[in-house]
């Protein structure tokens, strides 16, 4: 890989170290505190596929749109020209709201082609969510929509449809017509009533367009029973299964907690999909999770996301998603002051290098890894076509690490390939260069809460 082409993965800022320079650094740490080194052994099989990634793993959440003014904004549409992020869900709670005129009860059409034009310069692949009924329809105090409004509702959300797919040519091909509704009908007995609505929105938005794939339930969690019970009524009309993952809703949980919790994230997709092979075994039906990250409550004063400790969760989460074969992903979410990959003021946060480095170079053939100390990871994948390798080796642990590689087939068997190393931590972005030969010989050293991107390519001639 060349130089200048590493350099374009430092998205938010860094300076390009020399390997000595790096290797200083975490010899001064291990100095200052011998015991706190960690000595691990990790195993990259490059022989052995466990699953494939795509671009649609690495998506993200938007509610600029809704505002015509904010997604207008030139420096955060160059943001997302530059990350490339391939898959975006169009979500707010009050998008229904903020896209309709609660004096005529209608859309919006205006509004919604203004957000629409202004967004989206890498042209991804659009989820569009529709989170619920409007205010000015009939509700109960707890939120449920009135039986009256059934079809009502159902029409609203095929207007939609209409407008986007029809008269603007948007062809959105991906709906939810539902989002976290699911807590508050259960809790009031009456699920049944929920997938009546969503099954009378799914049929009256595909009588607009029979193209359009259309999913649910928009689970508030991998709530298994909520799902076995929506599958069981909706299943002739689900195309593909979404919920919701969040961490913690506390903010002084430990850190370490947080991290060893991440491969629950694998199992999530492993428990939903042993539900879907129950409920419906003669269908092969995509799993989206369609909003993660660490806490999720907005004001609770969480704010490691937004550090190189939300970077390390987040490239953590996505190994096991990947490792478990997830067809789609969207974190919470693109820009805010709170969860944002991009902050109020246009400003690259840790987490959107790792988003960036996984459209780049984590899609294609996910390999085998193992390693002897459950704080420390990594993610393999091959990306066959161009013949290049990449490898994201995560430490999720507060102490440095002395990783040794083991590799198959071994450097020695492998010819002509050379190594490039891009670390994160929390000191900022570096690059340094490394022979390939040298990487089963001299353990590679990892800060505190870091990653690393492994980048091996044929040797230029």
């Amino acid at each position: 890989m060349r130089r200048r082409d590493v350099l374009k993965l430092i998205t938010s800022g860094g300076t390009v170290a020399t390997t000595a320079g790096v290797a200083a650094y975490l010899s001064h740490s291990a100095r200052s505190n011998p015991s706190s080194m960690m000595a691990v052994d990790l195993h990259v099989d490059w022989a052995t596929v466990v699953a494939h990634s795509t671009p649609l793993l690495f998506g993200s959440n938007d509610y600029e749109i809704t505002d015509p003014k904010a997604a207008a904004d030139l420096a955060y549409q160059k943001h997302l020209a530059d990350l490339d992020i391939r898959l975006i869900r169009i979500h707010h709670a009050g998008l229904c709201d903020r896209w309709t005129n609660s004096r005529t009860q209608t859309w919006d059409e205006a509004k919604i082609k203004a957000g629409y034009d202004a967004s989206y310069p890498q042209r991804p692949i659009l989820i569009q969510n529709i989170p619920g009924w409007p205010n000015w329809m009939a509700q109960n105090p707890d939120g449920l929509l009135a039986p009256r409004d059934y079809d009502r509702y159902a029409s609203f959300c095929a207007e939609l449809v209409e407008i986007l797919n029809q008269r603007q040519q948007r062809n959105i091909r991906y709906w939810e017509p539902l989002n976290e509704k699911d807590v508050a009908y259960e809790k009031a007995g009456k699920l049944d009533e929920l997938w009546k609505i969503y099954n009378s929105a799914a049929i009256a938005m595909k009588a607009k367009d029979d193209q359009i794939k259309i999913g649910g339930p928009v689970l508030t969690w991998d709530e298994p029973n909520r799902l076995s019970s929506f599958l069981r009524t909706c299943g002739s009309h689900v195309d593909f299964i979404s919920w919701h993952g969040y961490a913690s809703g506390d903010a002084k949980e430990s850190t370490d907690k947080l991290m060893v919790s991440t491969p629950s994230y694998g199992q999530q997709v492993q428990r939903l999909r042993a539900v879907l092979a129950r409920e419906l075994p003669q269908r092969k039906i995509p799993l989206f999770l369609s909003e993660y990250n660490i806490n999720y409550t907005w004001d609770s004063g969480e704010n490691r996301q937004n550090t190189h400790i939300g970077a390390v969760w987040f490239a953590s989460v996505l190994k096991h998603l990947a490792e478990a074969g997830i067809e789609m992903a969207a974190s919470w979410h693109l820009k805010d002051g709170i969860y944002g990959l991009i902050d109020n003021d246009n400003k690259l946060r840790p987490a959107a290098t790792v988003f960036a480095w996984g459209v780049k170079y984590l899609v294609g053939k996910v390999m085998l890894t193992t390693s002897n100390h459950p704080l420390v990871e990594a993610l393999a994948v091959w990306q066959e076509q161009d013949d290049r390798r990449s490898l994201l080796l995560i430490n999720k642990s507060s102490k440095p690490a002395s990783l040794k590689l083991r590799i198959v087939p071994t450097a020695a068997q492998i010819d002509s390939l050379s190594a490039s190393l891009v670390y994160l931590r929390e000191e900022g972005i570096q690059q340094v260069e490394r022979s390939f030969n040298s990487l089963e010989q001299e353990a590679l050293l990892l800060a505190p809460y870091s990653l690393a991107l492994l980048l091996i390519t044929q040797a230029k001639a």
